[in-house]
């Protein structure tokens, strides 16, 4: 139910401000089954920038990860994966 007026209101903001704004979703993959992930990141599509969190990253299908950046945080550090490639993402110092 939460999550449905999440959807509402991200929809609702979107008309208002005629801008999508961007939606954060922590762990919520790991408290649906396969069919409502299918469908919450269907729904979701490629016109809303979404960020999602999740300890188990193989709980997404690969037709989802294709298409996403993925960031790995360990020991407090940021890393970016890409093409099987981690590196170390430097934080910058303002000043």
């Amino acid at each position: 139910l939460v999550l449905a007026l999440k959807l509402a209101q991200l929809e609702l903001l979107k008309q208002r401000y005629d801008e999508a704004p961007v939606l954060l979703l922590d762990d919520v993959l790991a408290e649906l089954d396969v069919h409502r992930q299918h469908q919450l990141l269907a729904s979701l599509g490629q016109n809303i920038q979404t960020i999602i969190t999740t300890t188990h990253l193989s709980s997404f299908d690969p037709q989802w990860l294709e298409g996403s950046l993925i960031f790995n945080v360990k020991s407090g550090n940021i890393y970016s994966q890409a093409d099987n490639i981690t590196e170390e993402l430097t934080p910058t110092s303002s000043g």
